[in-house]
Parts: C-alpha cells; structure tokens; sequence
C-alpha cells in the first residue's frame, strides 16, 4: 500500500529546514521515510508536529531533536551504527539510509517488537537487526560501533565514552535525571585517550531505566 507522505514532506521543508539543518543527505532521509508510520494510532494526527509522542511509559524524540542529531552525527555509508532506545524505530529506520548497519535495542520488549514490526517497509534498507536488551547488561558492545546514539539521557557520559573505540563518535543526551532539561552533544573519541566534544542541542528526555 502505498502511503501519501506530502506531511512529511512538508513538515521537512516548513520546519526542520528553518532549524539551520541543511545536510542535504538528512534532509531527504527526513522525507522519504514515513513518520506516520511509526506513530501510535491514537497520535497519528500529531506525527508531523513538533513534539514528544507518548508510547507506553517513554517518549519518542522530537522531530527537530532527531534532525540535528542526524546532521550533527554526520554518518557515513561505511559505518555501523549502534542505536540504544529504538523507541518504535523510527529514528534507528532514517539511520538505516545513511549506515551500513544498524543494531538498535530497547530494554523494553513490546517496544523492540514493535520497532522491528513498523521497519518492515519496502522503500527501507534491510540492514536492520532490533534485539530486547538492557545496554547495562553488556556496556561491551558499544566498542564494536563506529557510531553509537543514546536516545535517554544519563548524569555522566563516561558509561558510554569508556566503552567506546579509538576514532568512534556518539550523541549523549546529558543532565541529572531530574533535571528538566538535557544537553544532547556529540563526543568523539580519539586515539591515546583524547576526545572531542561538541554540544548540539538542549531538550527533555528521559533518564536511561537503570
């Protein structure tokens, strides 16, 4: 079946565009793959504005926060991305056109299920594998990714810099669990330790279910 995505369209052109996001690569990720598809029923009307949409007890990533993200990372088509929240894989599905792989995870099973379900689009690459799992279960994983994104945020970026490899990058959402707002930045790892640090965006969400 084909879906009219004209919503998506515009919501790229009207609004993420006027938010200094002009990779031309994100840009049209951002309209091909169908937002309303990943949607719960009930907000399907809300999909194309910008706000948090409620699915169980988390919150899916403002469109405007998933754009920057996006452009900030800069993935590249040789790289394997790690995504840790697959939320109802929308974000790990806009990765996936500009990856070579992605590995995207939920600690929350019905949610891993349901990411994997609405990736199953013929217009989608088929180089996603979604897995129910707790990243503090085996924080070793996260070496094995030139790129890794946190879609809640944590009090210290250490649990996700110290396991990751020389020359990879990852998008960290920052702040106390109880704090209202977050940095999202992008850290990257060099070679003997060093290490770059880029902020990108302040929004709210979720502490990493510890």
């Amino acid at each position: 079946m084909k879906v009219d995505n004209t919503d998506t369209i515009n919501m790229v052109k009207n609004h993420i565009r006027t938010l200094n996001v002009i990779d031309d690569r994100v840009l049209n990720v951002l309209k091909k793959v169908q937002r309303n598809l990943f949607v719960p029923d009930i907000y399907k009307s809300f999909a194309h504005i910008d706000i948090s949409i409620p699915i169980e007890e988390e919150h899916m990533l403002m469109p405007s926060v998933e754009a920057k993200l996006l452009q900030a990372l800069n993935i590249k088509s040789h790289e394997n991305v790690l995504v840790i929240g697959s939320g109802t894989g929308y974000l790990s599905s806009c990765v996936s056109m500009l990856a070579k792989r992605v590995f995207s995870i939920d600690i929350n099973k019905r949610l891993a299920d349901l990411s994997e379900s609405n990736s199953k689009h013929d217009y989608l690459k088929n180089n996603m594998i979604f897995k129910h799992m707790d990243i503090l279960d085996d924080l070793s994983i996260i070496k094995k990714y030139d790129v890794i994104i946190l879609t809640s945020s944590i009090a210290n970026s250490s649990i996700i810099s110290n396991n990751m490899s020389d020359n990879s990058r990852s998008f960290i959402f920052l702040g106390d669990d109880d704090a209202p707002i977050k940095t999202g930045i992008v850290f990257q790892k060099l070679k003997e330790s060093g290490s770059l640090i880029e902020q990108v965006l302040e929004t709210n969400v979720k502490a990493l279910i510890k």
